[in-house]
């Protein structure tokens, strides 16, 4: 094996926001052993950044679900899939009036308005961004309109299944897009051709490394797009029952020895 992605939360990251100390110590001993473990996270390159900072996880970056690969010891955006700034806006437009909380990532920041930051996000576990990461509005999508920078994801929030249905429906008749989910309260929205596994492709292509040399590890529905690509597909024991059967191997949980166990379980098949 050559490569290993990772995803973040309910993966490399326990209930918490922590990495355990298992963890890191299994991601040395496969970068000891030639293995690139690769964070593809769909959070923004700062946030995930931040969490990895302190690893032995490779300067590969795959972030905001597959949308955006980074080097992050240069910061330099080695591959972008993009959305349009007006179908950005039309997709807010639309779940706000479906019912839906709205944000997303543009560059290296999160856009949202006031009351949805007040209301949901500043009490969110684990949601924890620097102010300056920030740009809150009362016109999310008069601001998205206008912006002058890069519309990576969206993402639409609410506990109300009718809602998203409705909203999901409503923006799947706008082009270019693709629709995914890290979890029962959200769908996360990106370019067409967009997702961690065309990411996996496009870095391994890169770094020279056949597909039959990789392996991934996640939990959510937002990580089959890189199960379904890799060699080695792995599902973390909180992983859903869904998610469970589209895999090779179940480890443990990310509270647990899951990721060490992932890891030697990958070292172990080219032995």
């Amino acid at each position: 094996m050559k490569l290993i992605a990772v995803d973040l939360d309910g993966t490399l990251l326990n209930h918490d926001k922590e990495i355990l100390e298992g963890s890191r110590k299994a991601i040395v001993k496969a970068a000891e052993a030639g293995i690139r473990v690769v964070v593809a996270s769909g959070r923004s390159n700062l946030e995930a950044q931040g969490f990895v900072k302190d690893t032995a996880c490779d300067r590969w970056l795959i972030c905001s679900n597959g949308a955006v690969i980074v080097d992050r010891m240069t910061g330099e955006r080695h591959k972008v899939w993009q959305i349009p700034r007006e179908t950005a806006a039309e997709t807010v437009r639309r779940g706000e009036e479906c019912g839906l909380r709205m944000f997303l990532y543009i560059d290296d920041e999160i856009w949202m308005t006031n009351d949805t930051y007040e209301q949901i996000f500043s009490k969110m576990r684990g949601f924890q961004v620097p102010g300056s990461m920030l740009h809150l509005t009362d016109d999310l999508v008069g601001d998205v309109a206008s912006c002058k920078g890069v519309v990576t994801k969206l993402m639409g929030w609410s506990m109300d299944a009718d809602k998203k249905r409705c909203a999901k429906e409503w923006m799947s008749e706008l082009p270019g897009l693709t629709f995914t989910s890290s979890g029962p309260d959200n769908f996360e929205i990106m370019a067409e051709g967009a997702g961690k596994g065309e990411a996996i492709r496009w870095l391994a292509q890169e770094l020279g490394i056949s597909m039959d040399e990789t392996a991934a590890i996640g939990d959510s529905d937002n990580d089959l797009n890189m199960l379904h690509a890799v060699r080695h597909p792995i599902a973390m024991g909180n992983a859903s029952d869904h998610v469970k059967e589209q895999v090779e191997f179940v480890t443990g949980t990310c509270n647990t020895d899951g990721i060490e166990r992932a890891i030697a379980w990958v070292m172990e098949q080219d032995a």
